[in-house]
């Protein structure tokens, strides 16, 4: 890859399975000022601000769609998973010490099954697994995902609209 970046490359994984089938060519990068980005071939198809430098970035399919997520850990423990649509969610792994070394992939207890895991090292010696973790998704719910008319819950014809709505916006909010 003919890549530049304005601050130094922390990790890189390649091979990243899509719902496009473009895995050969997909490679995300990390860099120290905690910016994620990723390429197909020299085309970068998203980059993303991270809140942490990040030092270990790995990949899996933690949701079970068969694509891949990168996975990337910062120092104090912060994770973010991220999908092919920069969809994220990130989980803080609370560590008296930073983390040492950090993976994930799909890893079994037993000899017959492999399931989705975590694996932390921090620098007091600790290692802490993480098994059998699973996303349903990554991906952001909004009301348009569910068939409910929040108008037809303020069907009382004694409501003015403008009451309607500051139900309607309660009912948002919460």
């Amino acid at each position: 890859h003919n890549v530049k970046f304005s601050s130094p490359v922390t990790d890189a994984i390649g091979n990243i399975r899509s719902s496009v089938g473009e895995g050969d060519n997909m490679v995300s990068f990390a860099t120290l000022d905690g910016m994620l980005k990723m390429y197909h071939g020299d085309e970068e198809l998203w980059s993303f601000p991270l809140d942490n430098p990040i030092f270990a970035l790995v990949k899996t399919d933690i949701d079970n769609d068969d694509t891949d997520e990168v996975v990337a850990c910062s120092w104090d423990g912060l994770t973010f998973f991220v999908d092919n649509n920069k969809n994220c969610v990130r989980f803080k792994f609370e560590a008296s010490v930073p983390i040492r070394a950090f993976c994930a992939g799909q890893y079994a207890m037993n000899a017959s099954i492999n399931k989705p895991a975590l694996v932390y090292v921090t620098f007091s010696g600790d290692v802490v697994i993480f098994y059998n973790v699973q996303l349903t998704s990554l991906g952001v719910q909004t009301l348009d995902d569910y068939s409910l008319d929040l108008s037809d819950i303020c069907e009382d014809t004694d409501m003015t609209s403008k009451h309607r709505a500051k139900i309607i916006q309660h009912l948002l909010k919460s």
